[in-house]
Order: C-alpha cells, then structure tokens, then sequence
C-alpha cells in the first residue's frame, strides 16, 4: 500500500534536515528517507567530528605555549582514544537530538535506500512512497582517483581517518583542499608527521593566492611538508610503506589520506526511472533548485556548486519555502561564507582578490593586521589580517578575508554586510563591542572610509 506526503526528502543530512523541519513548520506532510545516520556526512564524519579534534588540537597549543601567558604548566601527554571517543560522544548526542526534533515536528523518518520507480514515486525496501514534491539531498562520499582507491587500512578517506582510534606517526595528504588542510593542521598538532601533496601550483587551489602562500609558510613553520606540482604514482603498504610522487620524491607513511575531492552519492537513486537528467555526476537544476522533472528538487551537494552544509540548509529551506508558497525564489549565492579550520583560521566571502583583478572590477582593498586589535593581544594571537574589498566609487562591500585566529566567527559580520548591500561607511558607523576580535570588522571599514 502506498504512503502519500506533500514532501519526500531523499537524505537526512544538512540539507533534508533543514527542509523536513521547515515543511513540519509550515504545515505540509513530509517524510525523510535516509539508508545511514541522521545529521548526514556534516553530523557524523565531517564538520562536527573534525571541530571536536580541531578544539582539542588547539588547547594542545594553547597549553604549549603556556609560558606566554605567564603560566607554569606541563604537558605529559594525550590520549587519542579519549580524543576519539569524546568526539563520538557529542556525535550521538547531537545525532539523537536532530532525530527527536524531527519526529517530535510530526516528521517520518524513513530507513532504507530509496529509488526512483516513475516521476513523483518512490521505493523504499518494500515500501512505495508516492509524493506530490521530492527533494534529493542525498549528499555525496569522498572521492578516489584512478591509482589511488580506499582500502580502508592504508589508503584512508576522510571519514576513515575520523575512525581511528591510535594515531599514525606519519601521514601523507593527497589533496591540498580544505578538507586536506584542515587535517594537516589537526594531526600536525597532534604530532604526526604530515606532508601534503597538492597537484596545482598552491594549497586551497581557488583561494587568492596571498592566503594559499601564508598558510604554506605557517605549514612550513609547524613541520608540515608540502609538495605543490606534484602528484603520487604509486602507493604501497607493508613494513616499508611508502608512497612516490611524480617528481621524484618518495615519502615513508603510515597511512596514506586521500582528499581529493567529493561525488554526488546519486548512483543507487536510479534517476532514469524518473527522467531526472544530470551533468559531470551531479543533478542539474535550475536557479530555483528545481530538476527537468516537474515538482522534484535537488539540493546540498547532490548540485554542482558549493559543497557546504550551510549552504545545503539554506537550499532546503528555500525549496520547501518555494514548495509551499508557490513563489518560485531563485537561490542567491552572492554571501556564502567560507571557513578552513586550520591553525590559523581562514575565512572568506564575497569575491577576492584574484577574481576582482580578474573581472577588471573598479575596487579598493584595506587590510587590517590583527597586530591593530587589542583582544589580539589580550589573546596572544596577533598573526594574521583581515581584508576587505569595496567598491571604489559607492563604497558597498564586495567581499572580506580573514587569516587569523577565529577568523570563522568573524565572518559573519562581513557575510551580514554583503548580503544586505551595505558601504563600508555604514559599516564602519555601527557600534561593536570592546575589547573583541570582531570589532576588526568595523576597525577594517573603518580604515576604508580613511
């Protein structure tokens, strides 16, 4: 017998969560499948896990660097597995409350894998789910290259790594993204050895090239080898486990880390069944989330476009909102915020450096060394800049940087102010609190009016 909802939800992670919740507050029937955990890749071995590692990789710092602050202390040690476990810890508790939220929203959660039998029907096990809307946020899993493929012992993903319970004494990286990044700068801290081999020219390929080059130099600073130009040929495990790279080099290792990117995890959906057409592995949709299909969406990182949580949430959001109002919104990507969790923190919005160059932009740029903020001090974490681009002639913000302590919590300020379309004048006219690390945030406009 079949089940009929208002909203079907492929995917339970950022993106389904956000939209099922929304759909409840708004009245229409919906359920969410999902075949894994509830919370999706950002929940239980992405964002969250490796902030849990981040936060402990950093009082590691903080208490080495004790002598700083005045302070007599000690280190003898930390154990990895209470680290592990600990991150496990919040992992479930977070994932029941997401899972008590939407059932207590009057939400079906749904287990099983579903596929597409026709436009509007789903199957689901032994079940036939028909729904007058369907949103795909299936996310994705990380991907391999030809020469390179997860062994699960050896070669590791990302949500392998987070498995761990012992840590390697030596690691290489292959990727030199985000995710890349973010686990050199963690397992660095935790004293393993880490290189990373990245294919382009510079870490973070995308990011403005002054931000790549002062994350290479702390990299460098903090023991972390970096390979740029380079890629790895060969990998093999054993008692002299190692791998070798294209130019010559041969790195001992005991665990190989692949991140090198992530695919759309669309391929048990069946989407023929249904005439959902995709491009380069990915759903095609239009700018208001909608697939060729009528009344089937697609959203988060099933998409070609930003692979974010954040990002999923607010398609999810929208969709439902367009689903129920009838208003077929468009998204606006024009404030996404960006955060690398790296010692130090990059963050960034709007448009950079490189891009203004690039598209002949008439801009100004202000830069703002945290040496001029006095919570800086106060925090003995004076390394790193904030930037800010603005329109040479209105003055309206285009886009913000920042290297440096909890550059992720400062970016928002930036992301509020480019969204609403406002000038570095009105920005710099709104009161911050004193002494803080956003107050850079109006100190940086500030300097932009000057």
């Amino acid at each position: 017998m079949d089940k009929f909802y208002d909203i079907a939800i492929i995917g339970a992670g950022s993106g389904g969560y956000a939209a099922c919740i929304r759909a409840s507050d708004l009245g229409l029937k919906c359920c969410v499948i999902e075949r894994g955990l509830i919370g999706g890749t950002c929940l239980n071995c992405g964002c969250i896990p490796t902030k849990v590692f981040v936060r402990s990789a950093d009082l590691l710092r903080q208490i080495r660097q004790a002598d700083k602050f005045a302070l007599n202390a000690k280190l003898y040690g930390f154990d990895y597995n209470a680290v592990s476990a600990r991150k496990e810890s919040i992992v479930q508790k977070l994932r029941a409350g997401a899972e008590f939220l939407i059932k207590s929203k009057g939400v079906d959660i749904i287990k099983g894998e579903a596929l597409f039998v026709a436009p509007g029907r789903l199957r689901c096990g032994d079940e036939i789910i028909s729904s007058k809307h369907i949103v795909i946020a299936s996310g994705s899993i990380p991907a391999e290259l030809p020469n390179l493929k997860f062994d699960h012992q050896f070669i590791l993903s990302s949500s392998d790594m987070l498995a761990q319970t012992s840590l390697p004494r030596s690691m290489v990286i292959v990727g030199g993204g985000f995710i890349g990044c973010e686990f050199a700068s963690i397992y660095n801290q935790f004293g393993v050895d880490v290189s990373v081999v990245e294919l382009a020219d510079q870490l973070m390929p995308g990011a403005d090239k002054e931000i790549a080059r002062r994350l290479e130099l702390y990299f460098q600073k903090q023991g972390i080898k970096v390979f740029k130009n380079d890629l790895v040929i060969s990998a093999h495990a054993g008692p002299d486990a190692s791998v070798k790279l294209a130019g010559g080099n041969e790195l001992a290792c005991d665990k190989v880390l692949l991140c090198v990117g992530r695919k759309a995890d669309i391929a048990g959906l069946d989407l023929a069944a249904a005439g959902i057409r995709t491009s380069n592995g990915f759903i095609q949709v239009d700018k208001t989330l909608k697939t060729n299909i009528l009344n089937t969406y697609a959203i988060g990182d099933v998409i070609e476009g930003y692979q974010l949580a954040h990002v999923a949430s607010y398609e999810g959001v929208l969709t439902v909102e367009n689903i129920a109002s009838g208003i077929a919104c468009q998204a606006d990507y024009s404030a996404v915020p960006s955060a690398v969790f790296t010692y130090p923190e990059i963050a960034f919005v709007g448009i950079g450096v490189d891009k203004a160059k690039e598209q002949g932009l008439d801009f100004q740029e202000v830069k703002l060394p945290l040496s001029a903020v006095s919570r800086a001090h106060i925090q003995g974490e004076t390394d790193g800049f904030v930037r800010l681009l603005f329109n040479a002639r209105s003055g309206k913000i285009l886009g913000a940087a920042i290297f440096g302590y909890l550059a992720s919590e400062m970016i928002s300020g930036f992301t509020i102010a480019i969204k609403n379309g406002l000038t570095v004048d009105s920005l710099s006219k709104t009161i911050f609190a004193h002494p803080t690390f956003s107050e850079s945030v109006f100190e940086a406009s500030g300097r932009a009016r000057a």
